[in-house]
């Protein structure tokens, strides 16, 4: 009984020490790349007008770290692991496969989100030459070189 709570507390450590392994930058947040300040605040209505400079597409996932996949993938490799076995090579097996578990989860999750939802980073040449960028959902009939509005985030054509 003891060895199997050394086993779990051995297994849960490094599926969280794989789980944080993994990069947290946020690649939807929304930037602003001009040299003066900053023109987007959330109270922050009407920004201007301008022309867009580019459209790039960005996937978007929910779980960044994939901590799901790691910890599920660490629990199932660690039961199957401890199937195999007696002894000190039960227990080693059991470490192992929690590991190559974790791993094994962590890339499933990581692949099974690449077809996760795309969104969209516009970036607009305002009027007094400030470069603003904003990140949405669609972009719908916005193309390069259309001059648009920059309201609440949001860029639209401007009529």
């Amino acid at each position: 009984m003891k060895s199997m709570q050394i086993i779990l507390v051995s297994t849960m450590t490094a599926t969280m020490l794989l789980g944080g392994c993994a990069n947290s930058s946020n690649p939807a947040a929304p930037t602003n790349t001009s040299p003066g300040p900053s023109t987007s605040s959330p109270s922050s209505n009407l920004i201007g007008y301008g022309v867009v400079e580019d459209i790039e597409t960005i996937k978007i996932s929910d779980d960044s770290n994939n901590i799901t996949g790691t910890v599920v993938g660490g629990v199932v490799g660690g039961l199957l692991g401890h199937q195999v076995g007696s002894g000190r090579g039960q227990t080693a097996a059991t470490v192992a496969g929690a590991v190559g578990g974790a791993m094994a989860g962590r890339e499933i999750q990581k692949r099974s989100q690449a077809a996760s939802r795309e969104e969209y980073r516009v970036r607009v040449r305002l009027s007094n030459d400030i470069i603003h960028t904003v990140t949405q959902s669609s972009v719908s009939d916005i193309k390069i070189g259309d001059r648009v509005r920059v309201d609440n985030n949001r860029v639209s054509r401007a009529d």
